[in-house]
């Protein structure tokens, strides 16, 4: 994973901490590391979050409820490892450059708005849209930043199936508590069967062997995913005759309109810096 590329801080001791909820099997699921490079992310994370607890009394700390979603490049917080992906190091860099402390609190999808919205135990979500969970945000006005990543989410098919058409997909896979915003219209005639599983994997195994005709997520995520369980990266592809749509992720807050205004500033004066970022993840 590549390093948070430097800032220009404005001092202190300041950062992220990761608080290990949920736990698996009754032990914290940030407790364990990942083969590849794990032990060293793990390492990481728990020394900056050692440093940080230690200081919590000199300021507030803030809340940040991010999805326990492996999203990679983009995100991944899972049982077993420690979270990382370029939202969490942007996130780590925001928090030193304006001298914040900030909590991750890794949750369901579902849970997350509730949290937010209801109880009102999160400060930030990360990330967000104000295209998703429509339903969940009736009512209330959330405040969004500006994009702090501009993604695709699309239809993805069979090597062998792509061009065929909208005609050839009669079960779509997404993963759960995700929208399949591109397909709406299409869900709502009918003729079309919605299929939600836990994770990406378990989608590509789905339309693998064939139980699924075609899955709708963000094409680099589903790339690495082929690459992890051992598959060509144009195994799955998008089709570009099927449903897609340009989205973008956000810091969301429901009571914090200033931090939302900070963190825009921020990737206006360090832009240089989260373009490297970007470019460490191989994104755009």
């Amino acid at each position: 994973m590549g390093r948070v590329p430097p800032v220009h801080g404005r001092g202190g001791r300041t950062g992220l901490a990761l608080v290990p909820e949920p736990r698996l099997n009754g032990a914290p699921w940030a407790k364990l590391a990942t083969a590849r490079g794990g032990e060293k992310r793990m390492k990481r994370w728990l020394l900056l979050a050692l440093a940080l607890l230690a200081n919590l009394g000199q300021g507030e700390t803030l809340r940040v409820g991010i999805e326990l979603h492996d999203y990679f490049p983009y995100y991944r917080a899972v049982a077993g490892s420690p979270p990382e992906g370029y939202c969490l190091d942007l996130l780590q860099a925001f928090a030193e450059h304006e001298g914040l402390t900030l909590e991750l609190l890794p949750q369901p999808i579902n849970r997350l708005y509730r949290n937010l919205l209801d109880e009102q135990s999160l400060d930030l979500l990360f990330p967000d849209n104000p295209a998703w969970a429509r339903q969940a945000k009736t009512g209330r006005h959330l405040h969004y930043s500006d994009a702090a990543a501009q993604i695709v989410d699309g239809t993805l098919v069979l090597a062998e199936r792509r061009g065929q058409g909208l005609a050839r997909v009669r079960q779509l896979g997404t993963v759960r508590g995700f929208t399949a915003e591109a397909w709406q219209p299409l869900l709502a005639k009918g003729g079309v069967d919605l299929v939600e599983t836990q994770d990406i994997q378990s989608l590509i195994r789905m339309v693998a062997r064939g139980r699924l005709d075609a899955l709708y997520a963000n094409p680099q995520v589903v790339r690495y995913q082929l690459g992890e369980m051992g598959l060509a990266s144009d195994y799955l592809q998008l089709d570009q005759q099927l449903p897609l749509t340009y989205t973008s992720f956000h810091l969301s807050s429901y009571r914090h309109p200033e931090l939302i205004r900070r963190f825009d500033r921020f990737l206006v004066e360090q832009d240089a810096s989260v373009q490297r970022l970007k470019a460490q993840y191989g994104l755009r």
